[in-house]
């Protein structure tokens, strides 16, 4: 399985950006290019579900990136990424063994598996059909804006389906491919965490 910085690497659409830091000192330089707050992630193969094992952190000062620094690169090395904002959704590739590559759809962040809100096509798809996932999905209020908030770029979104709907004709022997959070608001999209499995 690929790490989050090799899978975002491959993604072909917009993704958050991110550096991959293995001293102290070179977290501390990316995330003041950044700006704070940033998102640390640990970037290790023996880690797969990084929200669970307290893999990844939102910091929001020098003490703090430190602390949560020394931490992760005892265990690996660390990702700094930029702090993105907007609907988090899931974007998704399974390799059916009745439909062969499917693309998934839905509302993502941790909630993806409680809420089941999930779409799904046969591998290629058209912007069309990008429109008519997202037509289904029962939380697609949050695409429309809610409390205050303006409505998301559709047209960004439905291309970065549209775009990840065609990785397979790249790499044949992908099994599974998550992006989750993907962040959407009016202006863009930025895929934050990807995590790839190709088959040997």
């Amino acid at each position: 399985m690929m790490t989050v910085d090799e899978s975002l690497k491959i993604l072909n659409i917009p993704v958050a950006r991110h550096e991959v830091a293995d001293s102290l000192q070179s977290v501390e330089r990316l995330a003041k290019s950044f700006g704070f707050p940033v998102v640390l992630k640990l970037v290790s193969p023996e880690v797969i579900h990084k929200t669970e094992s307290g893999g990844v952190k939102i910091v929001h000062s020098l003490d703090e990136l430190r602390f949560v620094s020394s931490r992760f690169l005892e265990q690996g090395k660390v990702l700094v990424q930029e702090r993105c904002s907007g609907v988090e959704m899931f974007l998704g590739i399974k390799n059916d063994p009745c439909f062969g590559h499917v693309i998934l759809a839905g509302v993502g962040g941790i909630f993806v598996e409680v809420y089941k809100d999930i779409a799904f096509r046969v591998c290629p798809i058209t912007a069309r059909d990008a429109e008519l996932m997202l037509s289904e999905l029962r939380g697609k209020a949050l695409l429309q804006g809610v409390r205050g908030q303006k409505p998301v770029n559709m047209n960004a979104l439905m291309d970065a389906m549209v775009r990840l709907s065609r990785l397979p004709e790249k790499f044949p022997n992908l099994e599974e491919l998550d992006v989750n959070p993907l962040f959407v608001d009016d202006k863009e999209v930025k895929a934050a965490d990807a995590r790839i499995v190709l088959k040997d």
